[in-house]
């Protein structure tokens, strides 16, 4: 794709070896225009130290062809701050990423996202409450941004996929590859729904202890929200946190076991003022982006049930099932347990949830 000469400036700068958002500004600053230090690189050699200087000038006589035609080739496009694709969320966040890069295909910033993020050692209950809630939510037209890690990220992602919704991945490192490498074929499915991968870091940079957290100011930012699922008060999931508490956005933690260590970060993040999310319909009506239906109408709906769905929500309330489990307990054909499901879903008595289960609503 075409892109202008300010672009490229931008991204020759951006991607030298040692770059850091803060010293990318300052830069900025003194330069005023960065095309001129592309232009006239001598003129601005003491705004650099030496071996960034030095690298400077390798980088102008390879000329920028040839990482224009890495990216290209590797289905690969950039975003830079001063362009208009660049998403107006992340211009609001101290030290933004000069530069994003990106594949997939669609806009960076969409109306409504939520960031759910947790632990990599998920429990059996933190990956059934990221599926439930990333499900739910993804159900309602959210995006769901999170960093394809393993665990609590992975069940996000995931979800929302099954939902039928958009998810973004935010990577810690360059898009030419992908961490965890066992997360490749989740990677494919997002960019396969009309998801994207992004990345502020160079096309072949690899995944460092320093890229993750500078990765979760990124997921906090494109977020009007966050949603901490599990992990301990030194985790990754904390930093996000911390980011959203200071970029202004909405917080929100699942409740978990006081002897759980687990549960440690979300507990704290509750007691000192995030909100408890005890359902999909906490971060939606918060949100205002949708009303749970009122007591009076499931009631009224719980009355309202024919034999059949009384049958079929008596097993419910036992625990959630499958699709081929209701129809072994129930004895009903797949046509016509579909399509009690189906009303069910609709009246708000049941909800379905990612893997094929349904459960009281």
């Amino acid at each position: 794709m075409p892109y202008s000469r300010e672009d490229i400036a931008w991204l020759a700068l951006w991607c030298l070896r040692g770059m850091t958002p803060r010293r990318f500004y300052k830069l900025l600053t003194q330069a005023g225009d960065l095309s001129e230090i592309i232009d006239s690189p001598d003129e601005f050699k003491p705004l650099f130290e030496e071996e960034m200087f030095l690298a400077l000038k390798q980088a102008l006589a390879r000329g920028s062809g040839e990482l224009i035609d890495s990216l290209d080739k590797n289905h690969l496009r950039f975003v830079t701050r001063a362009g208009d694709d660049y998403p107006h969320s992340l211009e609001t966040i101290p030290d933004p990423p000069g530069v994003l890069f990106v594949r997939g295909e669609g806009t960076i910033e969409d109306e409504k996202t939520f960031a759910v993020v947790g632990t990599r050692r998920a429990s059996y209950d933190g990956r059934k409450a990221a599926q439930e809630f990333s499900f739910q939510l993804a159900q309602k037209g959210v995006t769901i941004v999170s960093g394809l890690a393993r665990g609590i990220d992975t069940e996000a992602h995931t979800a929302a996929l099954e939902a039928g919704g958009r998810t973004i991945a935010v990577l810690g490192n360059g898009l030419n590859s992908v961490y965890p490498s066992e997360n490749a074929q989740l990677a494919q499915r997002i960019l396969d729904s009309g998801g994207l991968l992004l990345s502020e870091l160079p096309p072949d940079e690899r995944p460092s202890k320093f890229s993750f957290p500078a990765r979760n100011r990124i997921i906090a930012g494109l977020s009007a929200g966050a949603l901490i699922v599990e992990g301990d008060m030194a985790s990754g999931a904390m930093i996000t946190a911390s980011f959203a508490l200071e970029f202004a956005r909405e917080v929100y933690a699942v409740p978990g076991s006081i002897y759980q260590s687990l549960s440690d970060g979300p507990n704290h993040l509750i007691q000192n003022g995030a909100y408890a999310a005890l359902s999909p319909w906490d971060i939606l009506e918060g949100m205002g982006w949708g009303a749970r239906p009122s007591k009076k109408h499931r009631k009224q709906s719980l009355l309202d049930l024919e034999p059949e769905e009384k049958q079929i929500y008596d097993q419910l309330m036992i625990e959630a099932k499958s699709f081929d489990e209701l129809i072994h307990l129930t004895g009903f054909s797949p046509a016509q347990l579909n399509s009690r499901l189906t009303t069910m879903q609709l009246r708000s008595i049941i909800i379905k949830l990612p893997g094929n289960l349904y459960r009281p609503a």
